[in-house]
């Protein structure tokens, strides 16, 4: 059952999701292109995340469970972020900061008292994390919704957030097909697997931030329309 979900769901849903975000990326930003790989992206990494945590549940792997939760979470207010009008939320922003917080909560019980866990160092990291973001809805919320360049900035690092581990997940599959195993190959292959996908992501990233804060604030604050 658990590799049916894997291949039949799970992959496929990521595959689409690294195309529309691979779209997104390229498009002009606010068009109806760039919107609409936007919608793709999110509907299919959520369908990629849900499958993935079914799978991960059934394989009894909570730290896929986790890691899937908050990936979750990032890829849904990326998208809400943008789904609202300029200085506008509502019950779907506090569902996320609920969902997020209880995430946070659970990260930190993992990572101290449950003697079983392995490696406790990935869950205080989840949760510090988590705590950040919560902190950062809660102030969202405060203000009734964030406009121009917060907006944008926030929707952006967000995205980013998720396609590095979209990206992690697909290299992941692409070695698995080859017979191989990623926790079972050297530091140095693992490091070339992985470093190309992430530092790529976060240039991006780094690029379209830097862009917002320094040299387009005044186009991206214009960009306050909610996606259609």
């Amino acid at each position: 059952m658990k590799d049916i979900i894997v291949w039949a769901i799970h992959t496929p849903g990521g595959t689409i999701a690294l195309v529309a975000a691979a779209l997104a990326m390229f498009s002009k930003k606010g068009s109806a292109r760039h919107k609409k790989a936007g919608s793709w992206f999110t509907v299919s990494m959520m369908i990629m995340l849900v499958s993935g945590i079914v799978a991960a549940y059934l394989k009894n792997a909570i730290d896929d469970m986790m890691l899937g939760a908050i990936v979750l979470y990032t890829v849904f207010t990326a998208w809400l972020t943008v789904y609202h009008k300029k200085n506008e939320t509502g019950i779907l922003e506090l569902t996320a900061l609920i969902w997020v917080v209880g995430f946070a909560i659970i990260a930190f019980c993992l990572s101290m008292v449950w003697e079983e866990v392995e490696t406790p160092a990935p869950y205080l990291v989840w949760g510090v994390l988590a705590t950040l973001c919560a902190l950062g809805d809660i102030r969202n919320l405060y203000y009734g919704g964030l406009s121009g360049t917060q907006r944008m900035i926030r929707h952006v690092w967000r995205i980013g957030f998720t396609l590095i581990w979209a990206a992690l997940a697909f290299t992941d599959k692409i070695v698995k097909m080859m017979g191989a195993n990623v926790k079972n190959m050297l530091e140095e292959q693992v490091l070339i697997i992985v470093a190309p996908p992430t530092f790529l992501i976060l240039i991006t990233v780094l690029y379209w931030i830097t862009q917002i804060l320094f040299f387009s604030r005044e186009k991206f604050a214009t960009h306050d329309k909610p996606i259609e």
